[in-house]
């Protein structure tokens, strides 16, 4: 019996975790990418001495104990990642001032009841939480697509003893709950460290992960992560076409049937998937002809945001950072303008020094992820003007670096590289719309829509990533590969294997 042909639009994770699991059970699969290299947003680059980890600054689902571990078992023998598992969160620090978010669930009582005792009920709320909740197992085996009865019923039975802690700090966002605290330097510590509009449930399961060590960095970063999720691929006979833009789906009836390039080369299949920019995929590579209630609450209604915009400033310095916090975020002396709609009062900076492939010895890679929200202000800039364009990098760059030289002292002297990203960056390199690293803003709100999975009225058309689900890390795009490839083998009455390593 001959394979069906599926083609997979996108090498980034998820693309390839469901072009990899596909593969695994019994389809010819084959892999279109606009870039030179693998990875979409999990990407790393060289500049001089320098590995710069554009995408992580943590990992979930590093051990077996935690649910995702084995989607990511499936595609890499996770024995062979060395992971980092740091004693905090962050740091956050204002003059003399600071707090720990550590990882240690008693440690980070102690630290946040000794910092401000007059918040001690909400303090009580969250550890109580974060204790709840220390040996959830959440039930991602299948996705609810795939799931009989028992599944189901196996699934309540996980959750169960949770699910009245779960429903009520799932209704609660990170705001709410910082609004009720009473100490000024904490309530502007846990706005700096945690996401707004996210339920105070995810904040809670981080915590979790770090407690547990189900969450650390991989030593090689983003680039060895994407290049052995790559390797295996390859292995299991897929291919990978590099430089290959998409710029239509090919539909007749009502049916996928394949794919033109922008040089004009056809090829056809039974099956495509999108693991691609979702407003792209929808209004340009189908122009716009396929849409449903999902498609439409995502892409023209106001109910999902995309994320806010950031810069990627990266700095190398002739300077030892390993005594400092990996993470740490700093209210600044003097803001910094960005653009027409960001004015910075704090700064995020993140060290590498304990992989030692991110700089040389005794140097330090930093990164600094400032808010950049005027996107359309950087793709028109530098479309018009690059001169500019690299002025204006060169500008918030020199002002970075006079902060960080406040800050910790010694800094402005040793730079040795400067690089910088931008949303126009993004936008260049992996096709997302607004030029942000990540879709849509986790909210509340959206958490439990539906994914996009495909589209009514669209046969043997499916979608992956991000753009699909509502937001969330690197673990959540490789499990909706995964679950995606679970879809298609029911739907094509295959039985699904996962094959562990």
């Amino acid at each position: 019996m001959q394979k069906k042909k599926v083609i997979v639009i996108g090498a980034g994770l998820s693309g390839m975790s469901a072009a990899s699991y596909l593969q695994m059970n019994g389809f010819d699969t084959e892999i279109f990418e606009m870039s030179n290299y693998s990875g979409g947003l999990c990407s790393s680059w060289k500049r001089g001495d320098y590995l710069i980890d554009g995408c992580i600054h943590f990992m979930v689902g590093t051990s077996e104990s935690e649910s995702t571990f084995k989607f990511w078992n499936g595609l890499i023998d996770m024995k062979n990642v060395d992971f980092v598992y740091y004693n905090n969160h962050c740091s956050v620090v204002d003059n003399e001032k600071f707090i720990y978010f550590y990882s240690n669930i008693d440690e980070l009582e102690k630290e946040l009841i000794q910092k401000a005792p007059e918040d001690l009920v909400q303090i009580n709320f969250l550890i109580s939480g974060i204790r709840k909740f220390i040996n959830v197992k959440l039930p991602t085996d299948k996705p609810i697509k795939t799931m009989n009865f028992n599944d189901k019923l196996n699934s309540l039975k996980m959750v169960f003893p949770f699910l009245g802690k779960m429903i009520k700090t799932l209704k609660i966002s990170n705001k709410e709950f910082v609004d009720k605290l009473k100490n000024p330097f904490l309530k502007e510590a846990f706005k700096l460290a945690f996401v707004d509009e996210l339920p105070i449930f995810s904040t809670m399961l981080t915590f979790v992960w770090r407690h547990n060590k189900q969450m650390g960095y991989p030593k090689g970063g983003a680039v060895k992560i994407a290049s052995l999720i790559e390797e295996n691929y390859k292995n299991l006979g897929g291919k990978i076409n590099y430089n290959c833009k998409v710029s239509k789906i090919i539909t007749e009836k009502n049916q996928a049937k394949g794919i033109i390039l922008e040089n004009g080369n056809v090829f056809k299949s039974d099956i495509v998937i999108s693991a691609a920019d979702g407003k792209t995929t929808i209004y340009k590579m189908l122009e716009g002809k396929f849409k449903d209630k999902n498609i439409i609450e995502r892409y023209e209604s106001d109910i999902f945001e995309t994320i806010d915009k950031t810069l990627y400033v990266s700095i190398g310095v002739n300077k030892d950072f390993s005594k400092e916090n990996h993470k740490i975020y700093f209210i600044l002396k003097k803001p910094i303008y960005v653009d027409s709609k960001t004015t910075l009062n704090h700064l995020e900076i993140t060290h590498y020094c304990e992989d030692k492939s991110a700089a040389p010895e005794g140097k330090s890679l930093l990164t600094i992820m400032p808010d950049s929200l005027d996107w359309e202000y950087w793709f028109e800039l530098r479309k018009n003007n690059i001169s500019e364009y690299r002025n204006q990098k060169k500008r918030i760059a020199d002002l970075i670096i006079d902060a960080l030289d406040t800050q910790f002292g010694d800094i402005k002297n040793n730079v040795e590289m400067i690089d910088i990203a931008t949303p126009a960056t993004y936008i260049r390199y992996t096709g997302n719309w607004t030029g942000g690293q990540i879709s849509w803003k986790s909210k509340k709100e959206t958490i439990s829509k539906p994914i996009a999975w495909n589209i009514k009225g669209l046969k043997n058309f499916y979608m992956t990533g991000q753009w699909a689900g509502s937001s969330g890390g690197l673990n959540h795009v490789v499990m909706l590969g995964n679950h995606l490839a679970q879809i298609i083998c029911k739907n094509e009455k295959v039985k699904f294997v996962s094959v562990q390593k």
